[in-house]
């Protein structure tokens, strides 16, 4: 398995613009819905100023597919009005291999 990471450098004031444009696009969900996808999350700093993007896959090729999707340069331009660095159909996350995990126990 594998954890995507994209750091998105935001413009002061824009993170809950580009939350908007990731809830009514459903990046998100698209993503999971993909096969090989396990999870993927927005998060935003407190001061608003970065967004990562996080995703587990089951493997490289599974999040190859998702990267070499034909609707990201369309997405990347909507992006980038919120970005203080612009993106392109080319940008992607940094991989690592999860190598351990653990969850919470159920006390219950």
């Amino acid at each position: 398995m594998i954890r995507t990471y994209l750091e998105l450098e935001l413009k002061p004031g824009a993170a809950e613009g580009l939350a908007s444009l990731f809830e009514r696009e459903r990046i998100l969900e698209t993503s999971a819905d993909q096969e090989g996808c396990h999870s993927a999350e927005l998060t935003i700093s407190d001061d608003g100023l970065i967004a990562l993007v996080t995703a587990t896959w089951s493997n490289r090729e599974a999040y190859d597919t998702w990267t070499s999707r034909a609707d990201r340069s369309t997405q990347a331009d909507e992006l980038n009005s919120f970005l203080r660095r612009p993106v392109g159909p080319e940008t992607v996350g940094r991989v690592f291999d999860v190598v351990r995990i653990a969850n919470a126990s159920s006390t219950a």
